[in-house]
């Protein structure tokens, strides 16, 4: 029987890069086994120690950089500036959650109220081994958002890349190995749906799946069967807001550049803005001026570069057609570069609404849509108006008035004058509300994600029995009541009257 293989290729010229397997179930599992191994070892280290191995870890990152740039750009086609960046903000992660990572994972003290007797703490330990699957769209940032975490919390990880894109996941784990981080920590299955199934209910101890909604739904349903837990990132249709305040040469700026990063092939990408109508016409005007401006190709000076696959390319054209066809206007782009290519035009349209699939549905595309609205309350009401709530922006003079609409906003994020930065700052948790998703990656929330507490209480006095175990007695109700009147009054009132209670002979 033959067996089951997947080709990667370069959207750059569709050159088969590598062929490699599809893992199935039993070879999932193995993998599991073996990061579950090598976890023993790992857990076993202080927070300290395994900080100290993952900074070398950035420093080799740091080292080869190029190498690791090129890898995902031959994967990606992005622009090299772009690729650069995906090792730049991973090793930024790496070098934050070093210096962060064991403070935060140190046991705390926890009250034991009334209960004098008694010391209490919470610890947070790992969960053992982390199964992620992650897209396409950033291969190296999005691979080692879930591992980064995953191993400063203790963890190993089994691994699945997307099957278009899992060339640069498959380097990190010997760059890991030599770093110190035992071998076998992290495994890298590949393969198609199938082997993210196999994952999910492989014996994972969490699941952390980065992708799209309906594909979202499938790994929990899968992982409903074993009650695994699961963190979400899914898709989103953020909104960005532009008032009359705005300084529109920036808000337009940012908005062309939040909306084409990377093609428009990222999940925080403005797909979608509101404008008030007495800056409309100007903006608008200015934004096509400068998506005008932008290069397109595959070569290495250009601004925006070519889509992933030609399904991602048919879900581009598709909504374009289905806007044109409902009403709105093509100002520039709205085609292919050449019939043959796999590069879009930055498209800027008008005159959509909202019921259209451009306005509705994530484009994950170089489309920009701009729409006019009466002032503030419509915009924030139209930009809520979606199943989606991954992030959003608002661009105003009035810093104030930014963060009170941006308070407003269904979305696990809202920047204010600005655009993707915010996946930039490691110490910003990444995630959304709704159909975007549940849980979060980067900060400290993703220590919590990757860890579980466990409670630990110990007895103070050694006496031979508490006064309120078996058998029950009137001093043990005695004792009941009077900690509810102490409780009651509070303070020196309260301890009088505890105190009279517990001598009295009455009750």
């Amino acid at each position: 029987m033959t067996r089951p293989t997947l080709e990667v290729r370069s959207p750059l010229d569709g050159s088969v890069l590598a062929s490699l397997p599809v893992h199935g179930a039993d070879e999932v599992r193995a993998a599991v086994a073996r990061a579950r191994s090598a976890q023993a070892e790992w857990g076993s280290l202080s927070p300290r120690e395994r900080a100290r191995r993952m900074r070398a870890v950035a420093r080799l990152m740091d080292v080869r950089g190029d190498e690791l740039a090129a890898s995902v750009r031959r994967e990606t086609g992005k622009p090299p500036t772009e690729a650069l960046a995906e090792v730049v903000v991973s090793v930024d992660l790496i070098r934050w959650y070093a210096r962060v990572a064991a403070r935060h994972l140190r046991p705390r003290r926890a009250s034991t109220g009334w209960i004098l007797s008694k010391a209490g703490s919470v610890e947070r330990v790992p969960h053992g081994v982390i199964g992620a699957i992650t897209p396409w769209n950033y291969p190296l940032i999005l691979a080692l958002d879930c591992v980064t975490p995953a191993l400063f919390a203790g963890n190993g990880v089994v691994l699945k890349p997307s099957e278009l894109t899992p060339l640069t996941a498959l380097l990190l784990p010997a760059l890991l190995e030599e770093a110190g981080v035992p071998k076998g920590l992290l495994q890298i299955v590949t393969g198609d749906g199938s082997t993210g199934r196999a994952l999910v209910q492989g014996g994972v101890d969490r699941v952390v799946f980065t992708g799209s909604t309906a594909t979202g739904r499938k790994v929990m349903e899968a992982a409903c069967a074993t009650l695994t837990p699961v963190t979400l990132e899914l898709g989103g249709k953020d909104p960005a807001i532009v008032l009359e305040d705005a300084d529109l040469e920036r808000a337009a700026r940012g908005i062309v550049f939040g909306a084409l990063f990377n093609a428009g092939q990222t999940c925080i990408s403005v797909e979608r803005v509101y404008v008030v109508r007495s800056v409309y016409e100007p903006f608008v005007q200015r934004v096509v001026e400068l998506v005008r401006e932008l290069r397109t190709g595959k070569g290495e000076d250009t601004d925006v570069g070519p889509l992933i696959s030609r399904a991602q390319m048919a879900i581009v054209e598709r909504q374009v057609a289905d806007a044109v066809q409902g009403g709105a206007r093509v100002l520039t782009g709205g085609k292919r570069a050449a019939p043959d290519t796999g590069v879009y035009l930055p498209t800027v349209l008008v005159d959509a609404d909202d019921s259209m699939a451009v306005m509705r549905d994530e484009s994950f595309g170089p489309l920009l849509p701009i729409v006019p609205v009466d002032d503030e309350e419509e915009a924030a009401r139209r930009a809520n108006g979606t199943r989606y709530g991954l992030f959003a922006s608002v661009w105003t003079g009035d810093r104030a008035r930014g963060f009170r609409i941006a308070r407003r906003l269904h979305a696990g994020g809202v920047s204010v004058n600005d655009v993707l930065t915010h996946y930039s700052i490691a110490s910003l948790p990444m995630g959304g509300v709704g159909e975007s998703g549940f849980g979060r990656r980067r900060g400290l929330e993703a220590l919590d994600e990757m860890t579980r507490t466990r409670t630990l209480l110990v007895d103070r006095f050694g006496l031979k029995r508490e006064p309120y175990w078996f058998p029950y007695s009137r001093a043990s109700a005695r004792l009941m009541r009077a900690v509810l009147a102490w409780r009651a009054r509070g303070g020196w009132s309260g301890l009088r009257s505890l105190a009279a209670r517990l001598t009295s002979r009455e009750g």
